[in-house]
């Protein structure tokens, strides 16, 4: 049985779901405009990763918002400019490969699940169309990388191992990571006192998230307070499955060291407070044949990053850029 979380992470904010005219534009590149559509498209994300961390959305929001915000908009000049230099080379990708790409996305980030995936493209506000598109272009990018650049030294054997050593946990299988944690849970309307506002609420989540990070018993605070599942249990949740959790949740738990205390995280209908307790892994990919093929292609794709960034540098030195503040 899964024990999926009382609500998800929040998307819904002004940040990202206030209606924004589709043609304001972010950037020229050439003439070419990036809208601030794309952007926040390519932003949202993190934005709801930042908005469940930050509720109040203070200086520390506000720094990572504008940091993420730059680097989302610098990979999409390149990747303009990228796109702009071959227009006159006509490369295509066949529609069957980018279907299949967008299918292992799936099974990747959502366990094969198409309704989280429609979920997913809800919440960035993109169709699967645009989804596509999007996924069309990068593997065009990336197969013009290969192309243009494919005579680099070949990766050694001990480049190859050292490459799995750097990755494998990256690889490994995300669907078997098994978390155990306490929880308290605070809803933002409580309904044994309707005069309580969400001001208040999250006041009182903050306030017990001072008290656990201090000398208060999790366990115990959980019990008196917590209106989450397992609330008798002090809330502890035992050896939970990452797919049985929502997925910015999941990302923000599982980043987090065994014994830390994390929260008040936002979601749409109240505010959690987490104590990790403890995190297996799930297990690491085999060096096999398929492997080492993999991570060979992964060292000289490195190798060739290096001169395709040369070749950035010289597009950006010949380009009109434009941004937009």
């Amino acid at each position: 049985m899964k024990f999926l979380l009382s609500a998800t992470i929040i998307l819904a904010s002004p940040l990202i779901a206030a209606p924004v005219p589709l043609l304001r534009t972010a950037a020229t590149v050439n003439g070419k405009m990036i809208t601030t559509r794309e952007v926040e498209q390519q932003l949202a994300p993190t934005v709801s990763m930042l908005l469940a961390k930050y509720p109040r959305r203070g200086d520390k929001f506000r720094e990572a918002f504008v940091e993420a915000r730059k680097e989302v908009l610098d990979q999409l000049i390149e990747h303009k400019l990228v796109l702009s230099s071959l227009e006159e080379k006509n490369l295509q990708i066949p529609e069957y490969l980018v279907k299949q790409d967008v299918e292992r996305f799936i099974r990747i980030n959502f366990s094969g699940k198409q309704e989280e995936f429609r979920k997913y493209l809800k919440s960035i506000r993109m169709t699967r169309r645009e989804f596509e598109k999007s996924q069309q272009e990068k593997i065009l990018v990336q197969s013009f990388k290969r192309q243009q650049f494919k005579d680099v030294a070949p990766a050694t054997e001990s480049e190859i191992k050292e490459r799995y050593r750097e990755r494998a946990s990256d690889l490994r299988d995300r669907s078997k990571d098994i978390i155990t944690f306490r929880k308290i849970y605070i809803p933002s309307i409580d309904q044994d006192n309707p005069v309580a506002t969400q001001e208040d609420q999250l006041a009182l989540a903050e306030k017990l998230a001072a008290e656990v990070k201090g000398e208060a018993d999790f366990s115990s605070v959980a019990k008196s307070h917590s209106a989450g599942a397992f609330a008798d249990k002090g809330g502890l949740w035992e050896d939970t499955l990452r797919s049985d959790l929502e997925v910015g949740f999941a990302d923000i738990v599982f980043d987090s060291p065994e014994g830390s205390i994390v929260g008040p995280i936002k979601d749409r209908v109240g505010f959690t407070i987490v104590q990790v307790v403890k995190i297996n892994m799930g297990p690491l990919p085999p060096f096999d044949a398929e492997m080492r093929e993999r991570m060979r292609s992964e060292v000289e794709i490195e190798k060739r990053s290096g001169r395709y960034d040369e070749w950035i540098k010289m597009l950006k030195r010949n380009a009109i850029i434009r941004r937009n503040t």
